[in-house]
């Protein structure tokens, strides 16, 4: 009688599925984080860009491909393309240190770009990447049409710094070499100087005895003239006190006159009326008072009414 031969059962079956099931997923798994990680490193776009703007550089050391772009500051967009310029291009250019072209793609919420903005590369420190950045611009002025082309410039970073330091030390190098020359000449000139210097030194120490003694002199005239202007000041406030005294009594003597000038016209008017008044006195006039005739601008009646 012959052996019954055993058959894989149900559960076994199940748990090979689930195993290439869960191979499966992991392998998909993997294809779609390899295509993003492409994506993103490449800086393909699955969607096309509907506003960009190209922008001409001498050297774009640091920039590549996918690399941020700031307007203001604030992200805007991504760095979609690069390519030289060409021989044609380059002599064409008013600019003929341009060499790279970059177009950027900007962002939907980005507002319409004016077109005094200026385009620069810009990093956060030594050691970031660099980024294309944008100016802000003057708001109302006319806008950039999409995909304009611009100059770009420089930044003001490291980099530009240390490019701008070759020709500084060129030419500081060639300035000490003129110094030396300049130094080596005037050891020269002093040692055919210093024989003729002894005698325009002792010329020089009499100059300077006959200037000490002018100045001596103008010490002495400028004391002299001191006390003249203290005894013409001393005898312009006496002179000026003096006179202000002789007007003070003038004034006086004026008032005292003004009021005999209109009571003596009271007694000669009455005496023209009445002569016998010299002999018979009759009835006193009631004069004009003393300080209302001072006060008045007027002349006054010396009688009052």
């Amino acid at each position: 009688m012959g052996r019954a031969i055993p058959f894989p059962s149900q559960n076994g079956k199940k748990k090979n599925l689930s195993d290439y099931l869960i191979a499966l997923s992991v392998i998909a798994c993997s294809a779609v984080l390899l295509v993003a990680l492409t994506i993103a490193l490449s800086g393909y776009q699955l969607k096309k860009p509907t506003r960009t703007l190209q922008i001409k550089y001498e050297d774009v050391t640091g920039v590549k491909v996918n690399s941020e772009v700031r307007y203001a500051g604030a992200p805007a967009g991504r760095v979609i393309a690069m390519r030289h310029l060409t021989t044609a291009e380059r002599q064409s250019s008013p600019n003929k240190k341009e060499a790279v072209i970059v177009t950027i793609s900007l962002n939907a919420d980005v507002p319409p770009l004016p077109d005094d903005i200026t385009a620069s590369l810009g990093a956060d420190s030594m050691l970031a990447p660099k980024f294309v950045s944008l100016s802000a611009g003057t708001p109302g002025r006319k806008t950039l049409p999409n995909n304009a082309v611009m100059e770009g410039h420089l930044g003001s970073g490291l980099d530009e710094i240390l490019a701008q330091a070759g020709p500084l030390v060129e030419n500081a190098k060639k300035l000490i070499d003129n110094l030396n020359l300049t130094v080596t000449d005037l050891k020269s000139d002093l040692g055919s100087f210093m024989p003729k210097l002894g005698p325009l030194v002792d010329s020089a120490k009499v100059d300077i005895d006959k200037v000490q003694k002018a100045i001596e002199d103008l010490d002495q005239v400028e004391t002299q003239a001191g006390t003249f202007l203290e005894t013409a000041d001393t005898f312009v406030s006496s002179t000026d006190k003096s006179f202000q005294e002789q007007l003070r009594q003038l004034h006086v003597t004026l008032l005292n006159l003004k009021v005999i000038t209109t009571h003596a016209k009271t007694l000669v008017g009455a005496l023209a009326e009445k002569p016998n008044r010299l002999i018979f006195s009759g009835k006193a006039a009631k004069l004009t008072p003393e300080a209302q005739i001072i006060k008045s601008e007027k002349p006054l009646p010396g009688r009052t009414p």
